[in-house]
Parts: structure tokens; sequence; C-alpha cells
């Protein structure tokens, strides 16, 4: 490559950096199409931090940057903005938390060219659109997303684990001071061959295990159990096998019980059954009316609705309904629940998770704190599918490379946003993304200028609530660096 060659390539990589850097913040702050972005830099600091043209700010000339990254681009970057991480936080050495989800886009059914967004099931229920998945891992300790791989939209969550496996090896194992990580999975991510291919990669594993590998152990009577007292408070009760197989590999299964968990499987049983009852009701009139018109449904039309009703597995095991006919057209609907089939269920089932790990020395306890970590990658997906402030909406983007880009930066964003949030954990202030960004939008420069010509920039009055962050997050000495004066309530 001549040298002005090679110059113009590294100044258009910087530009590159700059723009993926003022794309993730405006993400995290208050997203913007690409059109709108240059109006909104133009009202924060960062045209004081990060000079750029109004003409570098363009659209087209922002995805004329984006173009440069190539597929091969992302692992090195992924990587690079780990080791970064682990020189500035203390992260966890010893269990990452991995989970996936997929995203809605409105790429029409017939555009042909992205590969990317595909039908499948949709965790928004949006079934009728092409979506994106995004597989997401975590540090257990402070919840920070560490790595990340955007794939097809139809691949089930269990199939995606081998692909993440073979990126998560690059970045994790060469950076480790632990020779052997452990991946914390849920149980839509848990197969056999996943197990092995875990194995084949020296992951270790702490999984929720389908019930129905395990049936004779998670039905074990519940005066069977010892109590546990977790470090949040908490009270649950646990039963455990140290020495285990399953699946082809030796470890321990942990079963444990939790009351708070118990309750709220019970109350969504008993929502489910009113909602199917009701509809139940509705069918049974429309039957009775069709019969006084003398239309009677079928038999076949009338089961296949039935089934439709009450298709959650849950209520299936304790409904029953018998059909009388005339002719093979259905005269009347009845039905009923078996309520002891349905208070054994409860007994036998609800409130337990089954645990499986090939760590054979980890305790009880921690193998419960570490599964329960998944709450935390669940937190980012949430925070990236709200519409406050809009992290990953909306994504109008239609080619794969453009795609690919769109969740590099929208992984950066959630990852500026969770340091955030740690600052603010750091001095004991809890609050919602939503109402973070609003509260801190809210604080404003202004621009003072005096009779005799002078000016001054001020910072503008803060509620007592934008105080708080404003002392909490040292937006002071950032404001005194770009030569305002701070005045305090």
């Amino acid at each position: 490559m001549k040298p002005i060659t090679k110059l113009l390539y590294l100044t258009a990589l910087i530009i590159l950096g700059h723009s993926l850097v003022l794309a993730a913040i405006n993400r995290a702050a208050w997203p913007k199409s690409k059109r709108a972005f240059a109006a909104w830099y133009q009202g924060t600091v960062l045209a004081r931090l990060v000079p750029a043209l109004p003409d570098e700010l363009r659209s087209q000339r922002f995805w004329d940057h984006m173009d440069l990254c190539e597929p091969e681009h992302f692992a090195p970057m992924q990587r690079e903005l780990l080791r970064r991480m682990h020189a500035r936080f203390p992260l966890g050495a010893q269990f990452l938390v991995y989970d996936t989800t997929n995203y809605y886009t409105f790429i029409h059914t017939f555009n042909s060219r992205p590969s990317l967004p595909q039908r499948g099931k949709n965790t928004q229920k949006r079934a009728d659109l092409r979506q994106l998945s995004l597989a997401l891992v975590v540090d257990e300790e402070q919840g920070l997303p560490l790595s990340y791989r955007c794939y097809v939209g139809n691949v089930t969550d269990v199939v995606a684990l081998g692909a993440s496996l073979q990126a998560m090896v690059g970045h994790f194992l060469p950076q480790t001071v632990s020779p052997r990580l452990t991946l914390v999975l849920d149980k839509g991510n848990v197969s056999r061959d996943n197990f092995k291919a875990l194995t084949e990669a020296h992951f270790s594993f702490l999984a929720a295990s389908p019930a129905n590998w395990v049936r004779r152990l998670s039905q074990v009577p519940l005066k069977e159990y010892h109590p546990l007292a977790l470090p949040d408070g908490r009270r649950i009760k646990v039963y455990g096998q140290s020495q285990k197989r399953l699946a082809g590999i030796q470890g321990q299964l942990l079963v444990s019980f939790s009351p708070s968990f118990y309750r709220k499987q019970v109350r969504t049983l008993d929502l489910l059954q009113r909602k199917a009852e009701q509809k139940l009701l509705t069918l049974q009139a429309t039957i009775q009316q069709a019969v006084a018109r003398h239309r009677p449904r079928t038999g076949q039309a009338v089961k296949g609705e039935i089934a439709q009703l009450v298709r959650h597995d849950r209520l299936k095991a304790f409904f029953s309904f018998t059909l009388r006919l005339d002719h093979k057209k259905v005269q009347e609907l009845r039905w009923q629940w078996d309520q002891r089939k349905k208070r054994a269920i409860k007994h036998h089932d609800f409130g337990k998770t089954v645990l499986f790990t090939d760590h054979r020395e980890l305790e009880p306890q921690r193998m419960v704190m570490a599964y329960r970590s998944q709450a935390k990658v669940e937190s980012m997906f949430r925070i990236s599918k709200s519409r406050r402030p809009g992290l990953w909406w909306p994504a109008y983007h239609w080619t794969d490379s453009k795609l690919f880009v769109h969740a590099l930066y929208c992984f950066v964003a959630l990852l500026l946003i969770r340091i955030v949030l740690l600052r603010l954990q750091a001095s004991n202030l809890s609050i919602g993304v939503d109402l973070l960004t609003e509260r801190l939008r809210g604080i404003q420069e202004a621009l003072v200028v005096y009779a005799n010509g002078t000016a001054q920039r001020v910072i503008t009055e803060r509620s007592p609530e934008q105080e708080a962050l404003f002392m909490a997050l040292d937006v002071e000495t950032l404001a005194r660096q770009l030569g305002n004066t701070v005045l305090h309530p």
C-alpha cells in the first residue's frame, strides 16, 4: 500500500471510530435517525468534545464510513473492547451469563437482499414480521455486557449456542486468569449436544435442565429438601445429588424450590385457566346459536378451536371436554377442569428449578446465586427493547452489513448505560434508564451575555434529583473543563 493510500485509509478508520462512538452515545441518550443525527449532535457538548464538520455527519457519509466494516473486523473490535474492559473494571473471572433474544424488523417479505432477517418465534409476539437474533454474554458480578453475536432470525436458541461458543472461545480464553470459565445457561439453550460442545471448548457450565430429564428428582417431596439462606436475605429450599451423570457428563444436580416462584407460577396458571374458561363460554354460546339457526358446526372444526384455546401444556394436563354430536354436527359442548390433577401439577412441578453443573465443588448457595444472575442479561435485553430511550429502535436498515453495524453500536450503547448504572449504584442511587435519561437531558448549559458584551457559560438550575445524578456521575468536572460555571442549589 502506497504511503498516501495508507494515510487516507488510517484517516478513514479514525473517522470510522469517531462515528461509531457518536452513534453509540446517541443510542444510549436519545436515538435519532441518521438524517437527524447532525442536528442532535450540534445541540450537545459533543460538538466540543469530538469536533466534526457538518458534512461528516450526513447520513450518507455515516454509511460510507460504516461500509469500511467488513465481517472479519467485528471480532477483533470485540476482543480489543473486552481487553480494555478487563483493564478498567474488575470483571468476574469465573462465571459468564449467556442468553439470546430477537428483534423484529420492518423489512419487506420479498426483499431477498438481506439474509439476517427471517421469520421465527418472536419474543414480542410479532411472528408476522422478519426478525434478527442477538446472543449476549454479561459479567456475572457486575452485569457488564462483554460480548455479543448477531445472527439469523430463524435459528433456535439451542442451535445458536454452538456458533456462539466458537466466537467466545477466541474472545475469552486468551484473556482470562482462570483456565476454565463457567457459562451460565437458561434451559432454552440446553441440549446434550451443547453440553458436549461446551466440554470440547473447555468451558464449564451451570444450566437449568429440563424437568423431564430428571423427572424423579424434581418430584422428590418438599419435606426432604433442606433450607438455604441466600445473601439477599431470601430463604429457599434445596435438594441435591453431588454425583450424578446427565447427558453423558458427570456432575452435580441441585433442585431449588422458591416460594415466590411457586406463587408466581400458580397465579399464571390460574390466569390462563380463567382466560380459557371465558373463551370456552364464548365458543359454547356460538355453538348454541349455530344450532338455533340450523347450521351446526362440524366436530372437527370445534375440536380444532378447543385445541387452540387450551394449547398450553399445563392446561391440557387437567382439562377434558365432551361433544354431543348428531350426524357429525356439534349439538352441545361440555368441559371440566380436574382439580385433583391441577393440585398434583402445582405440588410436583411449580416453584422448582433443576440446576446441573460439571463443577463438582460448587456449593448450593453459589449455584443458586450464579443462576439468578440470568436476571442481569435479561435486564440488558429489556433496556434494549424499551421505547424510552429506545436503544435498538428504530432499525430501518435493510442490508446485512448495516444491520451488523447497527448491532455493534447498540452493544456499545448497552455497555455505556451499564457503566453509568454501576456508577450510580456505587452512590446508592437506583433509577430506571428511562427516568435517568429524562433527568440528565434536563441538565443543560446556557450562554449568558452581559450588557458589557462579555459572555459566560452556566449550567442551568437543577432539581434535587438531577443534582444527585450530577454529583454521582461527576458531571461537574467535565462541565468545568468545558468552561462552564457550576452553581449549586
